[in-house]
């Protein structure tokens, strides 16, 4: 007999929710109201390099460096910036403001949006009285994200591995999940976009796992809700 799932616990960015527009017009559009011109394809191009150097020199948000989430994200949006052609003489005396705005902004409402198959298939598991919660490679910023996209009465938990202090698809993050809950491993399914991170990171942990595949026009959520009555039946 397959053992009932209690627990199902999702993963956050680009599974619940995605940056609204995209996050390099953001970005552009933001510093453009500080005096900072750059391009929205500039700051695409450079984001991701900036990221991976910041990973690099300083991993997990530098926490073991002793910085906060916040001064590694200062340095990364400052490094995207730069590196998408932003004039210092410009950017320098504006940059606490514009970064603060940024940094904001990507904490509410205004900087995401729920895909829009979201709500609805959150609404079905909880009609079936699943305990739900969230587990994010995020910082604490997370938490009020979903508070602002209101997802949070959906929730019992949400946990951001800054606060964990272990990341997918490290064992650890998926355990302490069921620590909170009191639930066994092999009770809980977890969704997720990210083939290891998601997938591997809990099937190691002894958890059940549904990869989601998302795109631009995506309701894959709410059709993979079918598989997940499957596995819970």
């Amino acid at each position: 007999m397959a053992t009932r799932i209690r627990l199902l616990t999702l993963d956050a960015y680009n599974t619940l929710f995605k940056p609204k527009g995209s996050l390099s017009s953001q970005y552009a559009q933001e510093a453009v109201k500080y005096g900072v011109h750059v391009t929205k394809s500039a700051v695409s191009q450079n984001f991701g390099q900036a990221y991976k150097n910041q990973l690099e020199r300083a991993p997990f948000y530098g926490l073991q460096l002793g910085m906060t989430t916040k001064q590694w994200w200062e340095e990364l949006v400052y490094a995207t910036f730069v590196g998408a052609g932003a004039n210092k003489k410009d950017l320098d005396p504006v940059f606490d403001d514009l970064f603060h705005s940024l940094y904001t902004r990507f904490m509410t409402a205004d900087g995401y949006t729920t895909f829009p198959d979201v709500r609805k298939t959150l609404i079905q598991l909880r009609q079936r009285g699943f305990q739900m919660g969230v587990i994010s490679n995020s910082d604490e910023r997370v938490l009020e994200v979903i508070k602002s996209l209101e997802l949070n009465q959906y929730f019992d938990f949400v946990l951001p591995s800054c606060v964990a202090g272990y990341e997918k698809p490290e064992v650890q993050i998926f355990e302490k999940a069921c620590e909170i809950t009191g639930v066994r491993p092999e009770q809980v399914l977890h969704v997720g976009d990210d083939v290891e991170k998601d997938y591997y990171g809990a099937r190691n942990a002894g958890m059940h796992a549904t990869l989601l595949k998302r795109s631009r026009k995506s309701i894959y959520f709410h059709h993979r809700y079918a598989s997940i009555k499957e596995k819970t039946n």
